[in-house]
């Protein structure tokens, strides 16, 4: 009994092990989702945008009429008088006379609303505030454009490089096949050992080159793997394929290209926002007008009574001017302007840049498209000569030197058209990242 427990046990583990095992499939949407769920930059980006709109909250909040209350208790430990002329009271009186004037205790409690009537850092707070959630937002989204153009650009990266390890063993198994071949006739008399070390020479080459390509794309892979937040002993598989590509874009207006990038538009957006500071710093110039509206209660007693009580209700307007500030004021002015024209050298600098920069990924995308076409027709060209090689050194109509030379030619044929794919699949990334239009 106890050995057919132990049987079971054994059977139940590896066949959840077989389960853990499993790769876990990926396509290129569902990597893009768990890179946008797992990216730290993003989730920073994130909480920028909740602080802007707290700060909006505040600043609005800085317009609306604020409520406060205050209570108090005071136990009068000795007394307190008031000295007086008796001939206030009677004109043939003299002499000084002091009147109590406090309880033993005292209660009070008043109520307060002030508003701010006029203030033009109040407004400007506000539409400050409102510039700068527009600036997170779009600081966001170019984020995530950013972020999901990498992840792109690594999907095909692990593809390639898997393309690199099917080629390079296949060179390898191709390579070991010849040898057992070349063996076997020098076994049979059929071949010289200068054939035979030729053939082994090709075969054992490929191995570190095999090994190479392995790491290579294991690299790659545990990239990907930390970019999402998977684990690096978790198996992945990606179901993607090189053999589509975009079609080749057409050009765009410079205007409709700054309209798309969240970018540019953050920029703009903080330009608004300099001018905002400018106007602030200048209203610190202006006065400042806020109203009361307040309810004062008090009461003293010799008892724990309400006696000798006073109800009040006041109401009152205050006015504030800054009349000299020892020259603080025009230097935030001086300052505020400073950093509006720095913004708008820094938007004129970004609008050359980014004209620049269209200009060249389209150009990069042109000749990518124009050396797919060609390395298409060198791989036909190539595997069609490696397989004349191949039959014709079969026959001993053909030397290892020259079958190497084809199934080089094929494989270097071969991973030229996948890479020209991948760059062109690069550029076309890179292009909709310049326009605006990375999804």
């Amino acid at each position: 009994m106890l050995k057919h427990l132990k049987i079971w046990i054994g059977i139940c583990l590896m066949a959840g092990y077989q389960v853990f095992a499993q790769p876990q499939v990926l396509t290129l949407d569902g990597f893009i989702g768990q890179v946008l769920d797992f990216n730290k930059d993003l989730k920073l980006a994130q909480k920028d945008k909740e602080l802007a709109s707290t700060q909006k909250k505040q600043a609005v909040a800085s317009a609306l009429p604020t409520v406060g209350m205050e209570s108090g208790y005071t136990r009068n430990l000795t007394d307190y008088y008031m000295y007086f002329d008796m001939a206030a009271l009677n004109p043939e009186a003299t002499g000084i006379a002091k009147a109590p004037i406090k309880r033993d205790n005292e209660f009070s409690a008043s109520v307060a609303l002030q508003q701010t009537l006029f203030s033009p850092s109040v407004g400007s707070a506000i539409k400050a505030a409102r510039q700068y959630q527009h600036l997170t937002d779009e600081v966001y989204d170019a984020s995530q454009q950013a972020v999901i153009g990498g992840a792109k650009k690594l999907f095909y990266q692990v593809l390639l490089l898997q393309k690199v390890v099917n080629v390079t063993q296949a060179t390898e198994k191709n390579a070991k096949d010849n040898y057992e071949q070349v063996k076997l006739k020098y076994d049979n008399g059929q071949v010289s050992k200068f054939e035979l070390l030729q053939a082994e020479t090709r075969w054992r080459s490929a191995i570190p080159q095999t090994q190479q390509a392995e790491r290579n794309r294991t690299l790659a892979e545990n990239t990907l793997k930390h970019m999402a937040g998977i684990s690096a002993d978790a198996p992945v598989e990606l179901q993607g394929s090189l053999d589509e590509t975009p079609a080749f874009p057409d050009s765009m207006e410079l205007k409709q290209i700054l309209d798309n990038r969240p970018d540019f538009k953050a920029m703009l957006w903080e330009e608004k926002l300099r001018k905002t500071a400018v106007g602030a710093a200048k209203g610190g110039y202006l006065p400042t007008l806020t109203g009361t509206v307040a309810y004062a209660y008090s009461a003293q007693s010799n008892e724990f009574k309400r006696d000798e009580e006073n109800k009040l209700w006041f109401a009152g307007v205050k006015l504030s001017l800054p009349i000299f500030t020892g020259g603080y004021r025009p230097a935030v002015v001086q300052q505020t302007q400073v950093e509006l024209e720095k913004t708008r050298l820094n938007i004129d600098k970004t609008r050359e840049d980014i004209e620049n920069e269209v200009t060249n990924i389209h150009l990069r995308l042109r000749e990518a498209h124009q050396r797919i076409e060609s390395a298409k027709a060198t791989l036909a060209a190539a595997k069609q000569g490696f397989e004349i090689a191949e039959v014709t050194a079969y026959n001993g109509l053909a030397t290892q030197l020259q079958l190497k030379d084809a199934r080089v030619g094929y494989d270097q044929a071969t991973l030229n058209y996948y890479a020209a794919i991948y760059d062109y699949l690069a550029a076309s990334f890179d292009w909709e990242l310049a326009t605006g239009n990375m999804k």
